[in-house]
């Protein structure tokens, strides 16, 4: 006896292959995307801005970590992801790959190493608040649940790509680093702010170090920033592309770590730098 039936489950993605855009983007649009932590506020702090800098940066910071998961006994707590970067030593990782012609993959792995490393130092400074490091896969399958515990969670902002990540159009070096990282990571559980941390006010006009009067650009669009490829900015590019095409996150904030209260205020909601708009 021979029976005859459709192999396929109705659905407007029939026959069709996930890797075809336009296909999916219809199906993709027609609803909105439930956030699933919009209480959650990132926090990436910079690898060779904050945390090489040693005791007399990073310990300040943390003690205002410390305070905003502990405010009032807890009753009006943040509840913070906090993604550390990599610094000077995955640099020097990546110099000497480069020397012996490892691939992009292959580099991408050392640096979220360092930058896994660092996520464990900061950890530490908060063991006494109930926060541990989370690698990825506990981010991604048990983040809320270590939050209900603690009021935050430390990961490593380091995509992990891997062997994975594709090779930019010039150079080897991984495109997909910590502050794009954080940024999909911040999109995907439609957190309620990112914070971006580093030792400047945010973005200015022109290098900083380069001598004269920089202008420190308090509102800036993602797409005006990436138009001048020259301009010196605290934030990797590569995030400020994923920035337009993000669901929830649609404004990031840089912010000077360095200057006590500055970090209190942003998670507060205050405009204390530069306020990078999708």
């Amino acid at each position: 006896m021979s029976t005859s039936y459709s192999k396929d489950v109705p659905s407007p993605l029939m026959r069709q292959t996930l890797l075809d855009r336009d296909q999916v983007r219809p199906v993709d649009q027609r609803q909105p995307v439930i956030r699933m932590l919009p209480w959650l506020k990132v926090v990436v702090l910079g690898g060779r801005s904050i945390i090489d800098q040693g005791r007399d940066v990073l310990l300040p910071v943390v003690d205002e970590l410390r305070s905003a998961i502990s405010t009032n006994g807890g009753l009006d707590a943040h509840k913070l992801l906090i993604c550390t970067g990599c610094g000077i030593r995955a640099r020097h990782a990546m110099g000497v790959g480069l020397d012996l012609g490892l691939p992009t993959g292959a580099l991408s792995s050392l640096a979220g190493r360092e930058a896994e490393q660092n996520g464990h130092l900061v950890a530490a400074l908060l063991a006494e608040q109930g926060v541990a490091y989370l690698g990825h896969d506990t981010v991604a399958h048990q983040l809320p649940v270590h939050l209900a515990a603690s009021n935050a969670a430390v990961t490593n902002g380091f995509p992990p790509f891997g062997v994975h990540e594709f090779p930019p159009a010039v150079g080897k070096i991984p495109p997909h680093r910590t502050d794009a990282g954080a940024l999909l990571l911040a999109d995907a559980y439609g957190a309620e702010s990112l914070t971006f941390v580093r030792d400047v006010d945010g973005v200015f006009d022109a290098d900083p170090a380069a001598g004269g009067v920089p202008v420190l650009i308090r509102n800036a669009k993602a797409t005006d920033l990436l138009a001048d490829p020259a301009r010196p900015l605290p934030i990797d590019r590569l995030a400020l592309e994923l920035l337009s095409r993000a669901k929830h996150v649609r404004e990031v904030q840089v912010v000077n770590g360095t200057t006590r209260g500055t970090i209190t205020r942003a998670l507060a909601g205050e405009h204390v730098g530069t306020i990078i708009s999708a």
